[in-house]
């Protein structure tokens, strides 16, 4: 693994308007990835990944799918790239190939000690900045901490069954700012 990544030219190279097609949306991405796993000689076969874009992703900007030690699929989401732009995207496939880097070599494909050195290396963060709005707030009436929901999970149907992780409290869901009646 080199030193840190110098962005390859991520704003110059890769710019794409916010009315490109899937298809351009996608190439762009393999060939930024190519380069990153270039760049930081990460053992991940881009060509041989599937590649593809989310119109439903909410919350994930991008997810690698493997099976057998091997990566298979990483797909982005489109609403992320429509909601932050390139920059946000590029750091999502820097994100991916780590995952895809650390299951190739059997190193786990979670978020621990050994993604975090290479998220600092990749300038990418561990966990993407939210870049849609939730639906729902379900919040601790004890503490006030508060966790998104996109969908009306059990959570948010009965969130007077559920205790706060933090503190025991009780749940309230909120919607708009307003709270809603059970």
């Amino acid at each position: 693994m080199s030193g840190p990544v110098q962005h390859l030219g991520t704003e110059e190279r890769y710019s794409l308007s916010s009315d490109c097609t899937d298809r351009e949306l996608l190439s762009v991405v393999k060939i930024y990835a190519r380069e990153v796993v270039d760049a930081h000689d990460l053992a991940v076969a881009v060509s041989s990944v599937e590649w593809d874009i989310s119109h439903r992703a909410k919350r994930r900007a991008g997810a690698l799918y493997h099976a057998d030690g091997q990566p298979e699929r990483i797909q982005i989401a489109r609403r992320h790239f429509d909601n932050s732009g390139w920059l946000a995207v590029a750091s999502t496939v820097r994100h991916e190939l780590i995952h895809a880097h650390l299951v190739t070599t059997g190193e786990g494909s979670g978020h621990g000690e050994t993604f975090k050195r290479f998220a600092e290396t990749l300038d990418t963060s561990v966990h993407c900045e939210r870049f849609t709005e939730p639906k729902y707030w379900v919040r601790c009436d004890d503490c006030g901490r508060e966790i998104a929901r996109y969908r009306k999970s059990k959570l948010v149907k009965q969130a007077d069954q559920y205790r706060c992780g933090d503190c025991g409290g009780r749940f309230s869901v909120v919607s708009g700012g307003a709270e809603l009646s059970g």
